[in-house]
């Protein structure tokens, strides 16, 4: 059995849902493939939310062009979205806090981080002890100060992937095959092959894959290049529990754990919850919650939001993380005939990414105009670096 399309994409996540919803806008027929029960089922649902394009240390690389441009994209993406399926996307739009809550962390904030804000002309302004507490009263009193990023905005992965996934079912172009694992994609005379574990073909213009850290199977030559890296975060709700945001920011820093020194994070959800986190746990495919990483991420939480630590648990997830060798997306041309494109490892910038990858993935099909800013995106991020024609030639074969 075939079935054929314009576009197939194999792999529902954020990254896969965003470049269908934008070729099926431009008018392609697109076919999803999704190993999963559902659009969204990984790492996108368990991920904290935050629109990451100043406070991440690759934001300080080239690809600090892309996120900066994809934040930049949000606001009016998420409009389109949420026009076309009618779920809204709330956006936290008050900014991240970045904070210190000892003498070593204020330190490596001033000499270390703030030098390459201000080198990058980044929107961010120093705040003083009093003034955080002002802002965020749950904030330990250990903290010492702290920077403002009121461009850095957040929201709920869960809701995105809902409003996406709803947008694509109401697309006449989309069709979504869930359930379903690509076991081989090939560029083919004309186009693509997609070969399901199911036995069926489907026969398209071209394919992108965009599985996340499984990507690697479906391109072996990439395997050796991109992992797996685990990550958890949780949910507490406090016991008054109303439907407003419990903190005004997202709030971040790096905190002394007993002599380890762990990230520590806190996004608010405009539903009363406090998403908390994160683990890395490098090469670990197994997508399952564990006791200690849980344990970890209530540690850093006491130290950075005290009373947050004793509100309840109501949810425990974890997700797979795509990272690369050099901790950049893959996203163009898999073979010299651009029949197959990679769209994968976003590592924890999958959120950050999705508008500006559906958008650089677009202008690698040539549904949207190929400008000199996206021939900039697309040599930061090109496959050609780890494969054979070097960092801006295109790959010859998938093997």
């Amino acid at each position: 059995m075939h079935e054929t399309c314009d576009v197939t994409i194999v792999g529902g996540g954020v990254i896969g849902c965003a470049i269908a919803d934008r070729l099926c806008t431009e008018g392609l027929q697109v076919i999803i493939v999704e190993a999963g029960d559902k659009l969204g089922d990984g790492a996108s649902s368990s991920a904290m939310g935050g629109i990451i394009s100043e406070t991440d240390d690759s934001c300080f690389t080239p690809l600090g062009e892309i996120t900066r441009h994809s934040r930049r994209l949000y606001p009016a993406w998420l409009r389109e979205i949420e026009e076309r399926s009618g779920v809204p996307v709330p956006l936290l739009r008050t900014g991240a806090i970045q904070v210190a809550l000892d003498a070593e962390e204020m330190r490596r904030l001033e000499t270390r981080v703030f030098p390459r804000w201000a080198a990058t002309g980044s929107d961010v302004r120093r705040l003083g002890r009093d003034e955080l507490l002002k802002r965020e009263p749950l904030l330990s009193p250990q903290v010492r100060g702290g920077y403002l990023l009121p461009s850095e905005p957040a929201l709920e992965p869960v809701t995105l992937m809902s409003s996406l996934s709803s947008a694509l079912r109401l697309h006449r172009e989309a069709r979504v095959k869930t359930g379903s694992r690509a076991v081989a994609v090939r560029p083919d005379a004309g186009g693509a092959v997609v070969v399901l574990d199911n036995g069926v073909t489907l026969r398209s213009a071209a394919a992108v894959i965009a599985g996340g850290h499984l990507s690697g199977a479906l391109i072996p030559r990439l395997a050796r290049f991109l992992f797996p890296v685990k990550g958890e975060a949780m949910e507490v709700r406090p016991p008054d529990h109303r439907h407003a945001y419990p903190l005004r920011h997202h709030v971040y820093s790096i905190v002394d754990l007993g002599g380890s020194r762990c990230p520590a994070y806190a996004v608010p959800r405009i539903s009363g919850r406090l998403s908390a986190g994160v683990s890395y746990d490098v090469g670990v495919s197994v997508p399952r919650p564990t006791l200690a990483n849980q344990a970890m991420i209530r540690r850093g939480l006491a130290a950075l939001i005290p009373a947050a630590a004793r509100w309840p648990a109501i949810r425990h997830c974890a997700g797979i993380r795509p990272a690369t060798a050099d901790d950049l997306p893959l996203v163009g041309p898999a073979d010299a005939d651009g029949r197959v494109v990679l769209a994968t490892g976003h590592h924890g910038l999958g959120i950050t990414l999705a508008p500006a990858t559906a958008e650089m993935v677009s202008a690698v099909l040539g549904t949207t105009p190929m400008t000199p800013r996206l021939r900039r995106h697309l040599a930061v991020c090109g496959p050609g670096r780890f494969m054979r024609g070097g960092a801006s030639g295109a790959a010859t074969g998938l093997d």
